[in-house]
């Protein structure tokens, strides 16, 4: 199953979290699939806002610590120079509108996720 479901309604790109047995917490996967999608709502002239959520009963629950502390894991430093700050660039530079729907826990990373948004509804 995907960590990122990326579908087209019409003219809205819609980026769903999936990971919902982890309460859509990131991991590198996950953060990488984020950008890639990002980045091709940004090249796509079709698309003219961008929709973002969770699947489940969580939006966000931050970084998937198990992949921070693990011994042969990336570390937090390159978790958040690689995986997480890329994400929120490209939500910020977007030049279009991205609404978040907040639809149950957005902690950590996933609050940060969630204020990068130009709207935030639940």
């Amino acid at each position: 199953m995907p960590s990122i479901i990326f579908t087209r309604e019409g003219a809205v790109a819609k980026i769903v979290l999936n990971r919902p047995d982890k309460f859509n917490s990131f991991n590198r996967e996950m953060a990488l699939l984020l950008q890639s999608v990002l980045k091709e709502a940004a090249s796509d002239d079709s698309i003219r806002s961008v929709y973002l959520t969770g699947e489940g009963k969580a939006f966000c629950a931050g970084q998937d610590l198990s992949e921070a502390i693990h011994p042969d894991g990336p570390g937090i430093q390159k978790i958040v120079r690689e995986h997480y700050n890329p994400v929120i660039r490209s939500i910020r530079n977007l030049e279009k509108p991205v609404v978040c729907g907040v639809n149950g826990v957005a902690a950590g990373a996933g609050a940060n996720l969630a204020i990068a948004c130009d709207i935030c509804i639940d």
